[in-house]
């Protein structure tokens, strides 16, 4: 056997020393898919929809990465018609196409990500107006219930409490029936007519008009996904609840009625984690407290209002009540803490102060009264 020519052997080495690096896709939720994807049914629709994707980006590495294995498929092929002389053959003729169609490549790639997005952003059209035109029936149910059915003759008639005498109703009111009884006053509420299988209405308040939805898994009807209330009856949703394998895992309520949640509870089985509230009403978070086993464990607070936390408050989770062991402080918004308050038996005992806190309280003539009176509050401006 003819062995490989010198420079064609110092060429395998050289590649096979190579550290092939990852390709790398565009960034986005979608999953870069295996094989051919159907095209879209309207692409003027997804066109509008779908947002334009940055042309991808080939580096030197990826294309590196094409070549390569190309280049080995080649080696493979030859190697296996021709021996070594056909297996360099191969390596040149793999060399050759990697250079020539790693573009298109990466540009098929590419398209099949649009592709694929434009296909999620039509799923979500498509549910929007799902949930849309589900509003809209609720809203026609609600309105039907409070007014009642009409009557044979055509005009309006509200529907009235149930008499003493026994009247046989007509074919067109019993069909009216279970809307009748559910605009009666009930100590239990009886669920409402639903045009969804997997939607539940109720009215929980007995006044006719519904203010609780309950959404069910589509493929097992009996676990709850999701959950919508109206607890003040202003006719808008204000609390929705989220459950996961039948245990809720997340409440949002909206406190001020802006029409959006400002408090977040997360649930960890049956007992509360964690609890976010906007103080503020500027949209962010400025509360945050963290439980263990259910009871108080650390509160992070944003009292400047700039968006960042900067007083930290630890609880001893050992005790039933609540009762304070440590607060930190960040003084001047650089995201350090400068101020430490130690406590014992929720009565303070100690500060520690870092240099930068030291500069600040000094400017503010503080450094005298926490030097003397540890136990001293803070002045309004320092710590409030």
């Amino acid at each position: 056997m003819t062995p490989l020519p010198k420079a064609a052997t110092i060429l395998v080495f050289f590649l096979a020393a190579c550290d092939p690096v990852p390709l790398q896709y565009p960034p986005g939720p979608t999953t870069v898919p295996t094989g051919p994807t159907a095209p879209a049914s309207s692409p003027s629709a997804n066109a509008s929809q779908a947002p334009t994707q940055p042309a991808l980006q080939i580096s030197g590495a990826q294309r590196s990465q094409y070549v390569w294995e190309r280049m080995l498929e080649g080696v493979a092929m030859g190697g296996s018609i021709g021996g070594p002389f056909g297996a360099l053959g191969g390596l040149g003729l793999g060399l050759i196409y990697g250079l020539a169609t790693a573009d298109s490549h990466y540009e098929r790639l590419n398209a099949q990500i649009q592709a694929e997005q434009a296909k999620d952003k039509d799923l979500e059209a498509q549910l929007e107006r799902e949930i849309g035109r589900q509003r809209e029936l609720e809203g026609q149910l609600g309105k039907t219930v409070e007014g009642g059915e009409k009557g044979a003759a055509g005009e309006f008639q509200l529907a009235e409490k149930p008499v003493e005498k026994k009247v046989e109703p007509k074919a067109e009111e019993k069909k009216a029936e279970p809307v009748a009884l559910a605009s009666l006053g009930r100590k239990e509420p009886e669920p409402l007519a639903s045009p969804f299988k997997n939607i539940e209405i109720r009215d929980s308040n007995g006044d006719g008009i519904p203010d609780l939805w309950i959404y069910y898994h589509p493929l097992k009807l009996g676990e709850i996904v999701r959950q919508e209330e109206d607890t003040d009856a202003d006719g808008r949703v204000d609390t929705w609840s989220y459950f996961n394998n039948g245990r809720m895992v997340r409440r949002e309520v909206d406190s001020r009625k802006a029409g959006s949640p400002d408090r977040v509870y997360h649930y960890d089985g049956e007992q509360i984690a964690r609890e976010e509230r906007d103080e503020n009403g500027d949209g962010r978070m400025s509360f945050r407290a963290y439980y263990q086993n259910g009871r108080l464990a650390r509160v992070e607070k944003d009292l400047d209002r700039d968006g960042r936390i900067d007083l930290w408050i630890y609880y001893d989770t050992t005790k039933e009540i609540e009762v304070v062991v440590k607060e930190e402080r960040d003084l001047n918004g650089d995201g350090a803490v400068d101020l430490w308050s130690y406590y014992e038996s929720g009565r303070l005992a100690r500060r520690d102060v870092s240099a930068a806190g030291l500069e600040i309280l000094s400017k503010q003539e503080e450094i005298p009264t926490l030097l003397l009176n540890p136990q001293a509050p803070l002045p309004p401006g320092s710590l409030q």
